[in-house]
């Protein structure tokens, strides 16, 4: 899986600049096809400098100390206390550059001499939408954009956990019934129990370490099965009638670990896997991107847990969460025969 990176700082930055060459443009630029790239500078008049210092202001104190604070605990009133608390800022930063700072300075103001108060507030409404609007709107969307990556963090981990409980099922199902074979080696004082055990401890190393991983290599998938299928073998009494058939072009392709072994388990759990005119039928072939199992074996209705099985319920969970609409399952269940075709998207 994919790991989904929440918007950084410096992307934000980076959104931010994007947004002053905007500013920078409209205050100060426009197209002149005479002009070196088409672009001419001008308007670099006291006022239109200070319209700018003024928007900057407003719009970080919009963005950084109003909008986190309406976000947190949204409401319509938090809304227009927010909006009114910077429009005021917005006003008395104006008052304070332009009309004392900048006469002091060079004798230069903004509205003329005797402005009416109500007038300068009232007119300011117009000049204050700019940078708190802009503010807000882009707030918003970076805000939008780190919820959506957050969802698919929590997704993502969400799915990585399940998946985890999973293989976790898979394990402890697939050494119960290992541990049930060798024991009827035991009791039956075979001499194969004690390569039996030898086969365990290898498949356990093998689950141990391997499983692990997100991703191996698909030949070790099917080594793994090899040695199970050879363990199963020694349990079961008269001559199991097994047909693998590999078929592979990269043996390097990844796929998740224990992700065919449920379909071969089941076929050894409930088949009847003696007779000749009906071999355990394995099939395994993988073609460019696209691997494909095969099983079918002959029912035994006298070999059925009382307890319903967890292998094909799990592994359908783990298609789901590992291969969206990248996967194939058909099951078809006879009365005598249980086919399985699994066809991946790699």
């Amino acid at each position: 899986m994919k790991t989904t990176e929440i918007l950084s700082t410096k992307e934000e930055v980076r959104l931010h600049l994007a947004l002053y060459v905007i500013l920078i443009y409209i205050r100060y630029a426009h197209i002149d096809y005479n002009a070196p790239y088409w672009v001419s500078f001008t308007d670099f008049s006291l006022f239109n400098n200070t319209t700018v210092i003024i928007f900057v202001s407003i719009f970080y104190f919009h963005y950084l100390y109003i909008m986190p604070w309406v976000i947190r605990k949204f409401t319509w009133t938090r809304v227009i206390v927010g909006w009114a608390a910077s429009y005021m800022l917005f006003v008395a930063v104006r008052a304070l550059i332009e009309q004392v700072l900048t006469v002091w300075l060079w004798n230069q103001q903004n509205y003329f001499a005797g402005t009416p108060v109500w007038y300068y507030i009232f007119d300011n409404i117009y000049f204050s939408l700019a940078p708190i609007s802009i503010a807000t709107i882009t707030y918003i969307i970076i805000y939008f954009i780190r919820s959506l990556q957050l969802n698919q963090i929590i997704q993502q981990e969400k799915n990585e956990a399940e998946l985890r409980f999973l293989k976790s099922q898979i394990n402890p199902h697939f050494i119960f019934n290992t541990l049930n074979n060798i024991y009827y080696l035991v009791y039956q004082k075979s001499e194969q129990a004690l390569p039996a055990i030898d086969k365990l401890s290898q498949l356990m190393r093998y689950m141990t370490y391997e499983t692990e991983q997100h991703y191996i290599e698909l030949q070790k998938e099917i080594n793994y099965i090899s040695d199970f299928i050879d363990l199963e073998k020694m349990r079961i009494a008269g001559e199991t009638q097994v047909e693998l058939t590999i078929d592979i072009d990269n043996p390097s392709l990844l796929i998740p670990p224990l992700l065919l072994l449920p379909f071969i388990e089941n076929g050894f759990k409930h088949g009847l896997l003696t007779e000749r005119e009906q071999p355990f039928i394995i099939h395994i072939t993988q073609k460019g991107n696209q691997l494909e199992l095969f099983t079918q074996n002959k029912t035994n209705d006298y070999n059925k847990d009382k307890t319903k099985g967890i292998g094909l319920s799990n592994i359908r969970k783990r298609l789901e969460l590992q291969f969206p609409n990248k996967h194939t399952l058909t099951i078809k269940e006879e009365p005598t025969t249980f086919t399985c075709k699994l066809i991946l998207e790699l």
